[in-house]
């Protein structure tokens, strides 16, 4: 009984370290983002969402609000 909730503790300790891995590497990925286009003050925000443990909030804020609109002007460009 207690080798099985060891499996268990493990398991969910697994894939809560994965969700982690997960929202940092997409942070990552717009903190690039924002450093290729220059953009002050994303890349502030995204630090301080990094130091408060709100990354996930501000790269999906920059996911939503300037990344896409770069991939719609590319799209319009075409």
């Amino acid at each position: 009984m207690i080798g099985a909730l060891w499996g268990i503790g493990l398991g969910w300790m697994f894939l809560i370290m994965l969700l982690f891995l997960a929202v940092f590497i997409f942070w990552l990925w717009m903190f690039i983002e924002a450093l290729k286009k220059r953009d002050t003050l994303w890349i502030v925000l995204l630090l301080i969402g990094l130091f408060t443990m709100f990354s996930w909030f501000f790269a999906l804020l920059y996911y939503l609000l300037e990344y896409t609109k770069k991939k719609e002007i590319k799209v319009r460009k075409k």
